[in-house]
């Protein structure tokens, strides 16, 4: 039974990870091609660049929502998503994304033989990650409280949801069973 919760928790950081790499590829991919047409460069090649560094930016998002999913694994067990603020929970996202990224890339640059970069020419990693981060943790805390409006739960059971749904994709089943004695207030 711990070998099956084990695997659904991975499956399920597995598809966190896949959504922030999507938002952070297409939030890159925008940013991106944007400075590109702002550098003058003609609108074929400046897109083409976007898309190749937002899959680039994707990739690393990727890696920051697997970071983050242990987080808030840890961090928010036990609490309802209504007790949640999605302002508090955006700030953290993009604290421990604004940390995680640079520190990564520094850690990668040192295991492949390279010297510490010189942090003011990672100023602007740390900066969009920061954003990034933020938009992605507010904006899924959104998402998941509008849910959670019709379908109570705590963080926990969202994830133990999460993760059956990766694993019965199709099941609906498991939405329509919510307890509604915890719905009560507490007092």
């Amino acid at each position: 039974m711990a070998t099956e919760s084990r695997f659904r928790r991975l499956r399920a950081a597995v598809g966190n990870s896949v959504a922030w790499g999507v938002i952070w590829g297409g939030i890159g991919t925008a940013v991106a091609t944007t400075m590109r047409i702002i550098d003058n460069i003609p609108l074929g090649h400046a897109v083409l660049d976007g898309i190749g560094m937002g899959i680039r930016i994707g990739f690393v998002g990727g890696i920051a929502g697997a970071a983050f999913f242990a987080f808030i694994g840890l961090a928010y067990r036990g609490k309802r998503l209504s007790e949640i603020s999605w302002v508090r929970f955006g700030i953290g996202g993009a604290v421990l994304a604004g940390l995680f990224v640079p520190s990564l890339l520094q850690t990668m640059n040192l295991l492949t033989g390279g010297a510490l970069v010189p942090w003011h020419l990672i100023a602007d990693d740390f900066a969009l990650s920061l954003v990034f981060g933020g938009v992605t943790a507010a904006g899924t805390m959104l998402l998941a409280q509008r849910h959670e409006a019709a379908h109570p739960v705590t963080v926990q059971e969202l994830l133990e949801r999460m993760e059956s749904n990766l694993l019965d994709a199709g099941d609906a089943s498991v939405y329509r069973k919510v307890d509604r004695t915890r719905s009560v207030e507490r007092p």
